[in-house]
């Protein structure tokens, strides 16, 4: 379990920690966690929702208890990491710092909006897997990502 799943409950450790030491010791508590409540896992969803849905209640936890504030990565972060593009200098550079006021605004979203915002445009989950691991229904995704967009064209943000 561990083997297979370490990168994506570390992905989440760390989104909402933002310290790679703290998601550390996070992602072993989701593996504890997640070991001990195996037999209750009914298979209504699938095993990495399931343990998504674990890693993600997790960390909100350990972040209300140390009531720090929400760090997450920026888009320049999943832009540069994720997307392997030959370009020029120039473009690269406005491309960097177009993706990093899209960062900002996107961390600037209060909850649940950021989170829901975070997991469909960064995590590309569906409407259905962020539903199944926030425990919200699919319309309730749907209206959050609706009125985030919203507030990021009041702030004057190109989203779309």
């Amino acid at each position: 379990m561990v083997t297979r799943y370490q990168g994506l409950v570390y992905r989440v450790c760390i989104k909402i920690t933002g310290e790679s030491e703290s998601a550390k010791d996070m992602a072993q508590e989701v593996f504890i966690k997640a070991y001990k409540a195996l037999p209750s896992f009914r298979g209504q969803s699938s095993f990495s929702t399931w343990l998504y849905r674990i890693a993600y209640r997790t960390c909100l936890d350990w972040k209300r208890a140390n009531d720090r504030e929400w760090k997450y990565r920026s888009m320049a972060d999943y832009t540069e990491n994720d997307y392997v593009t030959s370009q020029t200098p120039e473009h690269a550079a406005l491309r960097k710092e177009a993706s990093e006021e899209l960062g900002k605004s996107v961390n600037s979203l209060a909850e649940p909006y950021r989170s829901v915002v975070q997991l469909y445009y960064f995590n590309r989950q569906s409407y259905q897997e962020i539903a199944e691991a926030k425990g919200i229904s699919v319309k309730t995704v749907e209206s959050q990502l609706y009125r985030a967009r919203q507030i990021m064209r009041r702030q004057g943000e190109r989203w779309e």
